[in-house]
């Protein structure tokens, strides 16, 4: 009787010990599975973002109506040319020449080979006069206007951020483009390069900022006076991280539940 008693009880005591382990493993979990973040007031951007092409406002390309043949070629791809220069001479002794300076492009045929009607013969760009195109969905297009600002990023000069203005927006072909005008674009950015664009679409110098991962359906999870509480938001500017607080019961000193994501 006496060593059935000592049995039960070790049991009991085993049973506590588990329970409070696995208590404290719980515990530990629920902790390193959330973390605490207080709101705060700041500047809060939101942008449009897209990739940009780089192109020339001001580009000729010869093309002929009526099939020709190339008896001469004055220039080669890549020259640089004065207005007035002597490009080309075709069949017939038909000379063009360059309207204004800029930059031989491309060079389709050679001389002595025949030229198909509506095909570019020579390309003539200024490589001075540049802009971005970007094409955006329906949705991001529907935030664009006219001025607002842009930060234009290239990978090959990470770090540098160029600034720019929206300088229109329209459908082509059931897409919607914009285009941007860089200041100061380096002459060794060419057509054709592609790069990182935000439009800015919304900005707030002091609003009250709540992390973007921590809503859920309108709401938050916070801790305040130690007791947890779901408070319902209405949001206003968003940018990658924080949301501004347009309307909710949020307190500077309340602490905002963020769940941590899964490594």
């Amino acid at each position: 009787m006496l060593n059935h008693i000592k049995h039960h009880r070790l049991w009991i005591g085993i049973t506590l010990v588990v329970s409070v382990l696995f208590s404290i493993s719980l515990y530990s979990v629920t902790r390193t599975n959330v973390e605490y973040i207080t709101p705060r007031y700041g500047e809060i951007i939101e942008s449009i973002y897209g990739l940009g092409k780089v192109k020339t406002h001001n580009f000729h390309d010869i093309k002929l109506g009526i099939m020709s043949t190339v008896q001469e070629l004055y220039v080669r791809e890549g020259d640089q040319v004065k207005k007035g220069d002597k490009l080309l001479r075709l069949e017939g002794n038909t000379l063009f020449y360059a309207p204004f300076s800029g930059t031989v492009t491309l060079i389709a045929y050679r001389e002595l080979q025949p030229v198909f009607p509506q095909q570019t013969i020579l390309r003539l760009e200024d490589l001075s006069n540049k802009y971005i195109e970007v094409s955006l969905e329906q949705q991001g297009a529907l935030r664009v206007e006219k001025s607002q600002t842009v930060r234009v990023i290239f990978e090959s000069v990470r770090g540098e951020i160029l600034r720019g203005k929206v300088d229109s927006i329209f459908p082509r072909n059931e897409e919607f483009l914009v285009h941007v005008n860089v200041d100061n674009l380096a002459t060794q950015i060419l057509p054709g390069m592609t790069a990182d664009v935000a439009i800015e679409v919304g900005r707030k110098d002091k609003a009250l900022l709540v992390p973007l991962s921590a809503i859920s359906s309108g709401q938050v999870r916070i801790l305040r006076d130690k007791k947890r509480k779901v408070i319902a938001l209405k949001i206003g500017v968003i940018d990658g991280n924080w949301a501004e607080v347009v309307d909710g019961d949020i307190e500077e000193d309340d602490l905002i539940i963020v769940q941590k994501s899964k490594p």
